[in-house]
């Protein structure tokens, strides 16, 4: 018989593991010394240690090596499958987290669901009562009665008209499930969920809405919920929600200098920021890789993932979808060709102002 301290040495091994092992049954001492309780093993324990490290390399759990060691040789094989799928598994989602890795050291916003996937997973349940338009009447303290619009406290708000679209259909900002107006936030790429309920005051219907979003970036708002007025129960489409409209059925006027692909160098607040110093362009463009024009009036804006299509004309790219039009300025500088262009999102449609200008560079004629 060895003693425990001689099989820790043989194994280097700290005794208080094999102490340990023995205690839940792996590798059991055949004799204990009743007085001093001191430890013995056979000397073949030493070639089963061997296996149990052996085992433990192999990414065998401790309670699945004392089930390896007490079976028969057929059943031994049968776990060494097991395992070897075990570990392929692994390494297929191994492999998937690396890409996730390359995937996030490209693009700082990878991993993070899309806000139209996040839309996608939000249940759909009809309110028929709240389809078309409403006006924003004020604000008015949520512990209140309401007594009519001319008591509430009329505020500035981005959301002056409200638009509940059938089937909860998203316009600009937001869409509807019943009892729940959601807010989208693209700067924290969330939906924020703001509670609406409905009341009658004499022939007129009203809303409110406990907007949420509105304390989300600013937790100091006051608490108070908007109220709505219900104007008609029209059913539009997104396109007949917008507020402000281009002029996009202009005739068609060739502009050779633009021509060919430009690739996306800068966002501006303003043109009068134009620089052709490229370090102090924007290093984390919004979307819009590029531009290419052709011929007959067709060009396309190259973005992440997508290429989307449009017609333009002299100085202008005109998008029919959206009724807009996005001016654009030619400019050069030191042999080499820009384009300033306006970039008109959704809050175009709804507020008019354009927020920010794309610079372009030429890549290609």
């Amino acid at each position: 018989m060895i003693k425990i301290g001689e099989l820790s040495k043989i194994c280097r091994v700290n005794i208080q593991t094999l102490r340990y092992y023995d205690r839940i049954g792996l590798l059991c001492a055949d004799r204990v010394d009743t007085e001093t309780g001191y430890r013995y093993y056979a000397p073949e324990k030493v070639m089963e240690y061997q296996t149990i490290v052996h085992l433990k390399s192999l990414e065998f759990s401790l309670s699945e090596i004392r089930e390896f060691l007490q079976v028969s040789r057929e059943k031994q094989l049968i776990m060494y499958q097991q395992k070897k799928q075990e570990i392929l598994l692994s390494m297929r989602e191994k492999k998937e987290i690396i890409q996730k890795i390359d995937d996030s050291c490209e693009n700082p916003n990878a991993g993070h669901r899309s806000l139209n996937e996040q839309i996608l997973e939000i249940p759909f349940e009809d309110d028929p009562a709240v389809v078309g338009k409403w006006v924003y009447c004020g604000n008015m303290d949520r512990k209140r009665k309401f007594t009519g619009t001319d008591a509430l406290d009329k505020r500035e708000v981005l959301q002056q008209n409200l638009y509940f679209l059938p089937g909860g259909s998203p316009v600009w900002m937001y869409f509807w499930t019943k009892g729940k107006l959601y807010y989208t936030l693209s700067a924290y790429n969330t939906t924020v969920p703001n509670e609406y309920r409905l009341f009658t005051k004499g022939d007129s219907v009203y809303m409110t809405v406990d907007f949420m979003a509105e304390r989300f970036w600013n937790p100091e708002s006051d608490d108070t919920v908007r109220v709505y007025q219900q104007v008609d129960t029209n059913a539009r489409t997104k396109k007949d929600t917008y507020e402000f409209r281009d002029d996009v059925n202009l005739p068609f006027v060739p502009d050779g200098r633009v021509l060919g692909e430009w690739e996306a160098v800068d966002v501006i607040k303003d043109p009068s920021a134009f620089t052709t110093n490229p370090d102090k362009w924007n290093k984390t463009l919004p979307g819009i890789l590029g531009l290419v024009f052709y011929e007959r009036g067709r060009c396309a804006k190259i973005r992440v993932g997508n290429t989307n299509w449009y017609q333009y004309t002299s100085g202008v790219i005109l998008d029919t979808e959206s009724e807009k039009a996005e001016k654009y300025t030619f400019l050069q500088n030191n042999g080499e060709d820009y384009l300033i262009v306006e970039h008109k999102t959704g809050d175009y449609s709804y507020l008019g102002e354009v927020y920010s200008y794309y610079v372009f560079r030429r890549k290609s004629t």
